[in-house]
């Protein structure tokens, strides 16, 4: 089965350095990667506000960035994860063929 693939877009490029945008947190001793806190807040905040009015054409350029963003930080999770499922396995597989 073949990977999956996100092409890089130049949005993605231009709001992924932010400092402090990316947060690491370990889940089960496996590294997640999520937007901060204080991004979490700001595209709340966006959200918010586009319940209430239409989002300025910046304004809607940047949730699109955070989405952005976060389908890549989903991506590259999803790999980790299966990653680190895999190498268990493969762990577990070795060890009763050794009969341990």
């Amino acid at each position: 089965m073949p990977a999956s693939i996100i092409t890089p877009t130049p949005l993605l490029a231009q709001h992924l350095p932010l400092d402090g945008a990316i947060a690491i947190e370990l889940q089960d001793g496996i590294m997640i990667f999520r937007a901060s806190h204080h991004i979490q807040e700001r595209i709340e905040s966006l959200l918010d506000k586009q319940e209430e009015a239409p989002l300025t054409a910046i304004e809607a350029q940047e949730l699109d960035s955070y989405s952005e963003i976060d389908d890549y930080l989903s991506f590259i999770n999803r790999m980790i994860r299966n990653n680190f499922i895999l190498e268990a396995n493969l762990k577990t597989n070795i060890a009763i063929e050794h009969g341990e």
